[in-house]
């Protein structure tokens, strides 16, 4: 599911990604948060090998722990992350059942909805975060 800084610009708001300085950055910067079962984690392990990233020492792992593996990878012109928790959330299958979706090409995207996206904000309390869920709120206020 697209969370972070892209779902923060589909729900509305579109801002460069910063750096952990608070700076803009040069790459985008696109976070997904999987559901950390371990079929999943080895599913995941999979399309990454696929897309040709190296993931060997994760998949020979004597006891893989999916609830604490984070992966970046770092791309010619974006960064990804692949989350196995966030931290203002407690249950991916209800933030997956509160999503919201778009189909692009015949792929449908999950996104973090609204309200679990500012819940994730309000519990990182960045200011990059603060100011997403100002500008959200304005511009989804009804």
């Amino acid at each position: 599911m697209v969370v972070g800084g892209t779902a923060v610009a589909y729900h509305g708001y579109f801002r460069w990604s910063v750096d952990s300085t608070g700076l803009a950055s040069d790459k985008f910067d696109l976070d997904f948060w999987y559901n950390p079962t371990y079929g999943n984690y080895f599913n995941l392990l999979n399309a990454l090998q696929e897309l040709g990233q190296e993931v060997e020492r994760f998949k020979e792992e004597i006891t893989p722990d999916p609830k604490n593996s984070f992966f970046r990878f770092e791309l010619e012109n974006f960064t990804i992350d692949f989350l196995p928790y966030l931290k203002g959330l407690n249950s991916f299958r209800k933030a997956f059942a509160n999503r919201d979706c778009v189909t692009l090409q015949d792929v449908e995207i999950s996104f973090l909805s609204l309200d679990d996206l500012i819940a994730d904000k309000s519990a990182q309390s960045r200011p990059k975060d603060i100011e997403d869920i100002k500008e959200l709120k304005k511009r989804n206020s009804k």
